[in-house]
């Protein structure tokens, strides 16, 4: 085998390589972050706990538990917990837009305006 012949099969391998690295990250990220989305309208007080990060402090924890529609008016029912250092804590009234993964459960929440919430979800 000659040297030309040897370069290009360690450039095609290397590329393969690379190609291969790419679509298996992007399919585990769809696995683990992709799902439903639902909204759910804040319309209880949340409850309030300590959590206690990994560095030793404890920081107040939100839980806010209800009832979500998805932009098809299918009803859910789910357990947010947040806390004083993420997006929380949510004030009554508020749109929280979560997205549920079938495997892991919630996996994202965003707070959104009702022009953003799909009218069947209002």
């Amino acid at each position: 085998m000659n040297e030309d012949r040897k370069e290009r099969l360690w450039v095609t391998s290397f590329f393969a390589a690379f190609v291969a690295t790419i679509i298996f990250s992007v399919g585990i990220t769809k696995y683990q972050y992709d799902g439903h989305s639902y909204y759910m309208k804040i319309d209880s007080q949340p409850i309030i706990s300590n959590v206690e990060v990994p560095v030793g402090i404890s920081i107040q924890g939100y839980t806010y538990q209800g009832t979500a529609k998805d932009a098809q008016g299918k009803i859910g029912s789910f357990k947010l917990s947040t806390d004083e250092h993420d997006i929380g804590p949510f004030k009554a009234g508020q749109i929280i837009k979560i997205n549920v993964n079938r495997k892991y459960g919630i996996v994202d929440y965003q707070r959104v305006t009702t022009k953003e919430t799909p009218v069947k979800a209002r």
